[in-house]
């Protein structure tokens, strides 16, 4: 808590000097002059938002103004000045960050003295001379139009921006799907953007020529500005629907159920009052919006879905009639009678089941008006997300077992702007600082995420739950002579099962049944029921076990969701932002800090009882071993028997490192038994209340890598750290009361800092826009030393012999070269030497081939240790160090030449860098467990920032005065990117982790055509042509190539979101009414009055996919691997069309009697169609055949035989043809929703 205040208390002294990188306000610059035509000093300038003044300025000497640091948004500007009428201009629309000249403002002399005032309306330039950010912007006017309603679909519709054909963003310019950012109000976003539409002032992209003021991000920033409060009272309230589901009907325009309801309201809180007690201007108002949406069916599929009959699950899970098995007819053991129905047992169904969403979202804002030149807001956001993931292999017959996801994320801030007036006296006296403002900001997020089963949630040992197992145990004997006297006596020999007795539980019924069924398939207990192994290889389910596939093709019935996890992700940022004009430069100044601290904890919940199973009992053998030690006599006449004790491996009080497992010392604990006793626990016999997590130890838990839980931020049970974190060191080292490793990990808190300062300045006609961006990324954890060696080791310049024998290096091998020998435990002689990835022989030769460094008989080379280093030695953390914080300059260049008033050409260069988002948080188990293969994967916490290099050059030509055409050609190189790796020969064994060794290059050219309103029509279109190459197209792409540990090998092949051909139109056609209106009439009535449509429409080519050799049943579940045909993504898929259209209509509504002051409102109703013309998009193929649908298994000849040994050859052809007639390999077919919306 100290260290979160002094960071604080730093950060606001920092203020004082420096400021932020949220994103920048933009400025509005004009000039005033007099009926003389003369500059006019010292007119008063106002800038109103929804009534409430946001801004103002007096002019100078020469009539000039500027009011900087506005929030994007639709302003209205008021010019006032005693004996002139008031000058107002409406509709004016501030981007941020860009500068927007205003033309000349003419001042008319009043006529009288009454209030005389001349309204103009802004009209938006044609061509952007400020230059600046590449992209385009949608503001609240357009929003209401458009038939999407999140920022993403808005984003989507800007040139450069790719987007599936389900209209997913995949890309910005060829980047990775990471190296985009949100931010939302100047908060960079963490989990969902999700926003009432209501709330959304304007959606801004940046594709290109980001400004320094904006960094972490290689790919393109989406900034949102949501609304702020009004003068008076507004609302509006909007109900979307696309039918109603009753039972498993859907009555409506579609089979998704869409609901959605979304209310705004806004107002003045508090307001001032004159003297005589009359309300004048707010002091405070509010903006609040907020929506609910339930949706069936999220994410509609095309083409057949069909789904077990009901009736017929209902018998297949009931032993009392068809039941789950059936005998094999062997004599043991048992089939599922799954594999075994016909089509008449399925039915096609309209929607997935099970799938249904809830979401809701809150925006809310409040606007403390303190006068033109200060501005004080708050405002928070936030979103909720419940719903069941599902997938293809489980919709036919297991629709009911789900994953649960559920999110929500919130965020809020504090803001702060004051500005600075400076009045010129004289004509000398406007030189020195001017327009001078700062900005502070604050804010926090928070993101928590759950992902379990939608019906044990975090009842972790309900999962995999069967029913109760209650074993017979008899001890076996024979005849031998234990005491040596030559005579035979009847000894005991061990401990056997006789016989098992189930009961069912209800707590996974379906799995239960087919256990059940078993019991009842055979008369005979011997070879059937005696113990575990013979249930299981009959067929039956365990605790902890799952039914196995239908075929291959389906999960079964009952099979169950085994995860359940949950995470704490924050992030708090201070920011801020100082500029002022020093005479031709606009100078700004920013400043950032960020710290974030992410957590986590998740459970493979279905194994614990296999584990639990595995450590309870285990000190006495498992009830099996004997203590010969204390022989137990029984005489019988002619013979005596002898039975024995149960060992007891570990007597005596309990300690970490006995044979007795904590976790069975807990459960006897919690038993009332002995917790030293050798009673037999049948934990199969137990209830899944009994048990907790708590039982187990960190080191039970993590299973020497196999691990059960994964924790960061929460100890091993799911609590949550609290207090001062743990030190890396804790983790090798800190033990619990009874000698038990802890094996605490702390939460991952990275901390991102960052300043910049840009300048934007004119020479002759260049308009220069330069700044310098200076980010510093600490990881804020420890990394290895030596990423080949888990162990210190010595190098070159700490080597002069080995083992008292003198030794000599090669000239070129440097000091710091790592020495590798020939025994790692008696060294003797020198092998060869490691320069970070470079091998090299003991003759200095470089090598790529380890095998003459490798010695005989060993797999990995051999490094020299350190002093006093033995590979007996646990890992720890000497063999770590401090990640070094990476200090990355950006310079950002960008200048615009108007060539014309009508004409421009621009240019821009930028340096970008991302901190690392795959893999770089250090895992201390994937280190402590990496020498028993266990381990997968291991993260890499010493990885660089991504880094991306941007050029762009273009020209914006005016056609008309309603039409401009925009052409921009844009080179990136892409370097540092975060790829899967191999450490071929690390010590003790190779591993794959992460690295940056990827790079690509994105070539491509954009045009774009902006139609203004002319007449009924407005139009933005945009064609973007683009070759996105290189070494991977995400962090997993190399996955095949490590998993079959060859070399790290780079080869540039296009990515496999290279979009070439994309074709954006925005496109709105309305009628308006009265003299406007220019449609059809009947009987003199305006039929489409106030009526319009807005199509947006995206057609782009199909992206890149790999050939393969030979058909290989790539429909199973788990599929044989593929063998490459050509080159890597050497083909394209089809291409795809998707076309979204809303037709809307206005219908004003007027309140009050005649002599009353009438009121009014306004009601919109429309109806919206996503994909309407339905079309049929595909988003992938199956390799093989370049088929949607078919992956051509079924008529391979190689597969027949195979095919023809299956359980039931027909029922398994049916199986096969539904699973690889996968819909999900198509796009969303049509949506149709109805909407009403009343804004009053």
């Amino acid at each position: 808590m100290f260290r979160k205040f002094f960071l604080l208390s730093v950060s606001l002294f920092v203020f004082c000097f420096v400021s932020y990188a949220q994103p920048q306000g933009g400025s509005i610059k004009g000039k005033v002059f007099d009926e003389l035509k003369e500059g006019f000093p010292f007119v008063n300038v106002a800038l109103f938002q929804n009534g409430n003044i946001r801004g103002g300025a007096t002019t100078d000497f020469d009539g000039v103004f500027k009011i900087s640091n506005i929030s994007s948004g639709s302003y209205t500007l008021e010019i006032k000045f005693v004996g002139y009428q008031t000058y107002r201009l409406e509709g004016l629309i501030v981007k941020g960050g860009k500068l927007l000249p205003l033309s000349p403002i003419f001042l008319k002399e009043a006529t009288e003295l009454l209030k005389e005032v001349e309204i103009v309306s802004y009209k938006v330039p044609l061509i952007d001379k400020d230059g600046g950010a590449s992209g385009g912007t949608v503001t609240r006017e357009d929003l209401a139009r458009m038939p999407g309603r999140s920022a993403g679909s808005i984003a989507s519709t800007v040139g450069g921006v790719q987007s599936d054909a389900n209209g997913n963003i995949t890309s910005v310019r060829g980047s990775r799907d990471d190296a985009t950012f949100y931010y939302i109000d100047g908060i960079k976003v963490r989990g969902s953007t999700n926003l009432p539409k209501s709330a959304i002032e304007e959606v801004s992209v940046m594709t290109g020529g980001v400004p320094a003021n904006f960094g972490d991000a290689t790919g393109g920033i989406i900034s949102i500005t949501t609304r702020g409060a009004s003068r008076t009272y507004f609302g509006g309230v909007e109900v979307v629907s696309s039918g109603i589901a009753l039972n498993e009907n859907v009555y409506g325009l579609d089979n998704n159920a869409f609901n959605l309801f979304e209310g705004t309201f806004s107002g003045p809180l508090l307001m001032k009052k004159d003297s005589t007690g009359k309300k004048t201007d707010p002091i405070l108002g509010f903006f609040v919006s907020g929506n609910f949406n339930h949706v069936l069916d999220p994410r509609p599929l095309a083409g057949d879905q069909y789904r077990l009959k009901p009736a017929y699950r209902d018998s297949l899970i009931d032993p009392d009639k068809m039941g789950p098995l059936r005998p094999t007819g062997l004599g043991f053991g048992a089939y599922y009678n799954t594999d075994f129905l016909t089509a008449d047992a399925f039915e096609k169904v309209k929607y997935r089941q099970n799938v249904d969403r809830t979401t809701a979202s809150l925006a809310g804002k409040i606007d403390v008006n303190a006068g033109p030149n200060m501005n004080i807001s708050f405002g928070a956001s936030g979103a909720y997300s419940d719903r069941n993931g599902a997938s293809w292999e489980s919709s036919l017959m297991n629709y009911d077992n789900l994953a649960n996801y559920r999110d929500f994320d919130w965020r809020a801030y504090g803001k702060f702007t004051q500005r600075f007036q400076n009045v010129a006296e004289d004509a000398n006296s406007q030189t020195g600082v001017k327009n001078a403002y700062y900005t502070i900001m604050v804010d926090y997020s928070k993101n928590y995420g759950w992902v379990e089963d939608n019906v044990h949630g975090d009842n972790y040992f309900n999962y995999g739950h069967i029913g109760k197992f209650e074993i017979a145990k008899t001890p076996s004997f024979e005849f031998s002579d234990f005491d040596g006297n030559g005579v035979l006596d009847f000894v005991q020999t061990g401990v056997n099962d006789d016989s098992i007795i189930f009961t069912p539980s209800t707590t996974n019924a379906d799995m239960a049944a087919i256990t059940t069924q078993y019991f009842s398939l055979y008369d005979d207990v011997e070879g059937n029921y005696e113990n575990i192994t013979q249930l299981l290889d009959g067929g039956a389910l365990l605790n902890g076990r799952r039914p196995t596939n239908v075929y291959g093709l389906w999960q079964n019935i009952g099979y169950g969701y085994n995860g359940s996890n949950q995470s704490d992700n924050t992030q708090f940022r201070i920011t801020a932002v100082g500029s002022a004009d020093i005479g031709d430069h606009a100078l700004s100044l920013g400043f950032e800090y960020e710290q974030r601290t992410d957590r986590y904890f998740g459970v493979a919940p279905i194994g614990l009882w296999g584990l639990m199973r595995q450590l309870a009992n285990s000190h006495t053998d498992y009830g099996r071993g004997i203590d010969e030690s204390q022989p137990i006599y029984n005489n019988f006449g002619s013979f005596t028997q002898i039975s024995f004790e149960t060992l007891n491996t570990a007597p005596g009080s309990f300690s970490g490192n006995d044979p007795q497992s904590f976790f069975d010392y807990n459960l006897r604990n919690s038993l009332g038994l002995d917790p030293n006793g050798t009673e037999f626990i049948n934990i199969d016999a137990m209830d899944p209340s009994e048990f907790s997590l708590d039982m187990f130890s960190a080191d039970e838990l993590l299973n020497s890598g196999s691990n059960y839980v994964t924790y960061y931020g929460y100890d091993h049970t799911g609590k949550k750290l609290t207090g001062n974190p743990p030190s890396f060191d804790d983790f090798f080292t800190k033990k619990d009361q009874y000698d038990n490793y802890t094996r605490p990990i702390g939460a991952f808190q990275p901390v991102y800092i960052s300043g910049y300062i840009m300048d934007k300045f004119a020479f002759d006609d260049l308009i220069f826009n330069v700044g310098v961006r200076v980010d510093r990324f600490d990881a804020n954890q420890q990394v290895l030393k030596d990423d080949f060696s888990l162990y210190p080791t010595r190098t070159v310049g700490e080597v002069s012999d080995i083992n008292g024998q003198s030794v000599s290096h090669p000239s070129n091998i440097p000091s710091t070269a790592t020495v590798y020998i020939n025994d790692i435990e008696d060294p003797t002689t020198l092998m060869g030497y490691r320069q970070e990835n470079q091998w090299y022989t003991s003759d200095g030769v470089a090598v790529n081939d380890l095998e003459t460094i490798t010695p005989s008989g060993y797999v990995v080379p051999q490094p020299y240790l350190a002093q006093g280093v033995s590979t007996d030695d646990d890992v720890s953390s000497n063999a770590f160090e401090d990640y070094k914080p990476q200090i990355n300059i950006m310079p950002r260049i960008a200048f615009s030449f108007p060539i014309s008033d009508e004409a421009l050409f621009f240019a821009h260069y930028d340096v970008l860098t991302k901190r690392p988002t795959t893999g770089n948080r250090l895992n201390p188990i994937d280190y402590f467990y990496l020498q028993t293969g266990n381990i997968g994967t291991v993260n890499n916490p010493s990885l660089k920032p991504e880094k991306t290099i941007d050029y762009e050059i273009g020209f914006q030509q005016v056609l008309n005065i309603r039409s401009s055409l925009k052409i921009s050609g844009f080179y990136r190189e892409q370097r540092n990117q975060v790829a899967l790796v191999n450490k071929i020969g690390a010590y003790p064994q190779t591993y794959s982790t992460w690295g940056n060794i990827d790079f690509g290059t994105i070539k491509g050219l954009t045009v774009a055509y902006d139609l203004r309103r002319s007449g009924n029509i407005s139009m933005r279109a945009s064609y973007t042509l683009q070759f996105a190459d290189g070494t991977g197209s995400n962090p997993y792409a190399a996955q095949n190539l490590i998993a079959s540990d060859q070399p790290n090998l780079r080869t540039i092949y296009p990515y496999t979101y290279d979009q070439r051909h994309q074709i954006i139109t925005a496109l709105d056609y309305r009628y308006g009414s009265g003299s406007s209106y220019n449609g059809p009439r009947i009987a003199g009535k305006e039929i489409f009055k106030n009526t319009g449509l807005n199509l947006v429409a995206n057609f782009a080519s199909g992206m890149p996919y790999s050939r393969q050799q030979r058909i290989t049943g790539a429909a199973l579940i788990g599929p044989p691997a593929p063998i490459l045909e050509g080159e890597p993504l050497g083909s394209r898929k089809p291409w795809n069309f998707r076309g979204d259209l809303q037709i809307d209509r206005n219908i004003t509504l007027e309140f009050g009697k005649e002599n009353s002051k009438k009121k009014t409102a306004n009601l919109n109703v429309y109806l919206l169609m996503t994909n309407v013309f339905n079309t049929l998009n595909i988003t992938n193929v199956y390799r093989a055949t370049g088929n949607a649908g078919d992956d051509g298994y079924l008529n391979a000849a190689r597969f027949q035989t195979s095919i023809s040994t299956q359980n039931n050859e027909e029922v398994f052809r049916y199986y096969y043809a539904m699973k690889a007639n996968n819909p999900y390999n198509f796009g969303i077919p049509r949506q149709i929703r109805l909407g009403v919306k009343l804004d009053f």
